[in-house]
């Protein structure tokens, strides 16, 4: 670390000429930062220029728009940023010889402090902040009251009319969802880590259904009586249960209340499952692209180059992006809990619900802050959500400039003025994309790292480029009732038992989230997406290679009551016919490039080889 007097010679020089705090060779860091400057006029390694500009070099520093080009690890640290800023309030000094000229040229950063809520894990929660957030849930929603104009009826009803699925505002309109619901409890939202390390582990305290929804009482903490936990005992739509009209309070699936050898062996299966789920969170998250525009299309910000012109093929891919992967395993989880939170209309009466989200939202934020550049539709309207922070709640107004848009949510959670707290327990797999990505970049001395689209596509490129077994289903669109579609590779004859994470055969879940109510207000897509499962370590373990023979084999079962579902009810539902093939890297994170040749058809783009299963679609087991 430098360290002396605030001058010139050396200390301040050397900031800008090798910067100590930077991973790799400084003298070339500190070169290319020169580099970058020059178009601006400002000579980084020039006394008299820097002296001229400091001002603005120490603004620019401490606001992270300088250095240009640089990775988070080159920008400038608080100890640097005070050497400087004394440097110049000392008189812009050259040597120690110099007489200190003492102004105060640059005042004290004085950040301005911004309210925060934090969201905790709920594992982190003392007894204490876990009865106050249970006193706060029964005390603004009244969950165990079912009549129509109970305070939860009317505000949990809100999902099943108004929630947003299969499309771009999917992950923002649930956001602004979960900050209504904060206002209305007065605190921040506990998130259930369902994304744990050891979550799909039976015994582990991370794995199951968090304990907090499990209790039977809980005592107030305001009045001292002992009362139904209200993240357990909460009413149903109406008071009827979905998976049992006949039962009051929201019913989930009693394998989940299950410990010890009780039911040990049905319990370690569905927790199983949940390690499959993780994958597809953790594959999601590798995408750049956030998803499909809200009103259809493309967005040709997301070519690569068009000198020369993009290849149609560039097109075909953009189904495949962080939403639409995200939205697969979310579905999973809500048919997972079940059966209220396996359909939209019923599912946020179920206080799992809002924990469950604020895990979503969380592992969305991950994302997102990797993705400070991602595209967003801005003006798309966030019905019934009112105010730049859905402050409030607007059900009749036709204006839909007075709602809440895209564009006001789509941004860091700490400009909407909330964040996150660390897990209790690591996350599945960790994150940190952005950083990864930019620190693979090499750059030349003296040249500032502004790359195009295209050459920045080919530095962040495996150097390995792998085929993957893919199954894909096209025209998915919303459905009334809520499904689980099971993908099995060469088992011709698969049953409930199957169903099963140590099954190699099992490829996994796709759920189907009904809206369980008619759609009268035009929020389910017309023109149908892709949803993709990724069957390509199913295929490594049952010695599979590229261009062999797969049969797909599909199971469809009615959520929550586990039926089967007869052929024709499938036959006329959008998005239940599966097609299997090998395809060149479709799935994971390389950018559309010269590796991808003309697609052979299918939702899936190119097939390296041609699809190899047979034809005609895929056996499907009922």
């Amino acid at each position: 670390m430098t360290s002396g007097p605030a001058v010139w010679e050396p200390t301040v020089k050397l900031l800008f000429a090798a910067p100590y705090w930077v991973k790799g060779d400084p003298v070339r860091i500190g070169a290319m930062w020169n580099g970058c400057m020059g178009p601006y006029f400002i000579e980084l390694d020039d006394y008299d220029s820097v002296r001229g500009n400091a001002v603005l070099i120490y603004r620019a520093l401490r606001n992270r728009w300088m250095p240009l080009g640089a990775t988070p690890d080159q920008e400038w640290p608080d100890a640097a940023l005070e050497t400087l800023r004394t440097w110049v309030n000392q008189g812009w000094r050259k040597t120690e010889a110099d007489p200190i000229d003492s102004a105060e040229r640059i005042p004290p950063p004085d950040d301005r402090p911004l309210p925060m809520l934090i969201r905790r894990d709920l594992r982190s929660l003392t007894q204490a902040e876990l009865d106050d957030y249970r006193m706060r849930v029964d005390d603004a929603f009244h969950v165990a009251d079912a009549a129509p104009d109970a305070p939860g009826q009317v505000f949990f009803s809100i999902h099943g009319e108004w929630c947003l699925h299969y499309q771009e505002a999917f992950l923002l309109w649930h956001r602004a969802y979960l900050m209504q619901y904060e206002r209305h409890i007065g605190c921040a939202v506990p998130y259930w880590n369902w994304y744990a390390q050891n979550g799909s582990i039976d015994g582990d305290p991370s794995a199951g259904l968090p304990q907090a929804f499990k209790d039977e009482t809980y005592v107030h903490p305001r009045t001292g009586e002992t009362r139904p936990n209200p993240l357990r005992f909460a009413a149903a739509l109406k008071g009827r249960s979905k998976g049992n009209p006949s039962s009051f309070f929201v019913q989930r699936d009693p394998v989940l209340y299950t410990t010890g050898d009780d039911h040990r062996a049905e319990r370690e299966k569905k927790l199983g499952l949940t390690r499959k789920y993780q994958q597809q969170v953790a594959r999601a998250l590798g995408f750049d692209v956030f998803s499909t525009p809200q009103g259809g299309g493309y967005p040709w910000a997301n070519i690569p180059s068009f000198d020369p012109p993009a290849p149609d093929s560039d097109y075909v891919y953009r189904d495949q992006n962080f939403d639409g992967a995200y939205e697969q395993p979310h579905d999973n989880y809500h048919g997972w809990v079940g059966p209220d939170m396996a359909d939209n209309a019923y599912t946020a009466f179920d206080p799992v619900f809002w924990s469950y989200h604020a895990n979503i939202d969380r592992m969305w934020e991950i994302w997102l802050r990797a993705h400070p550049e991602a595209l967003f539709t801005a003006n798309t309207s966030l019905r019934p959500f009112a105010g730049p922070r859905a402050e409030t709640l607007v059900f009749d107004d036709p204006r839909r400039f007075a709602y809440t848009t895209i564009g006001d949510i789509a941004k860091d959670s700490r400009g909407l003025g909330y964040d996150f707290a660390p897990p209790v327990d690591p996350d599945y797999v960790s994150h940190d994309p952005y950083t990864a990505r930019r620190a693979a970049r090499t750059e030349p001395a003296g040249v500032c790292p502004v790359a195009a689209p295209a050459q920045a596509a080919a530095a962040t490129e495996p150097a390995a480029i792998r085929d993957e077994l893919l199954i894909c289903f096209d025209d998915v669109r919303c459905t009334f009732d809520s499904y689980a579609i099971d993908a099995f590779i060469g088992l011709a004859d698969p049953k409930p038992e199957h169903v099963d994470a140590r099954n190699p055969h099992y490829v996994g879940r796709f759920s189907r989230i009904g809206m369980g109510v008619v759609d009268d207000k035009g929020r389910c897509i017309t023109h149908g997406v892709t949803r993709i499962l990724d069957a390509t370590l199913n295929a490594s373990q049952l010695g599979l290679a590229p261009g062999d023979t797969c049969e797909l084999s599909l199971l469809v079962t009615r959520l929550p009551d586990g039926s089967a579902a007869p052929e024709a009810e499938i036959a006329s539902l959008p998005g239940f016919r599966g097609t299997i093939g090998w395809y060149r890297n479709s799935w994971s994170v390389v950018p559309r490039d010269r590796h991808r040749a003309e697609p052979a058809g299918g939702c899936c783009g190119p097939a390296v080889p041609p699809p190899a299963c047979h034809g005609g679609g895929p056996t499907i087991r009922t």
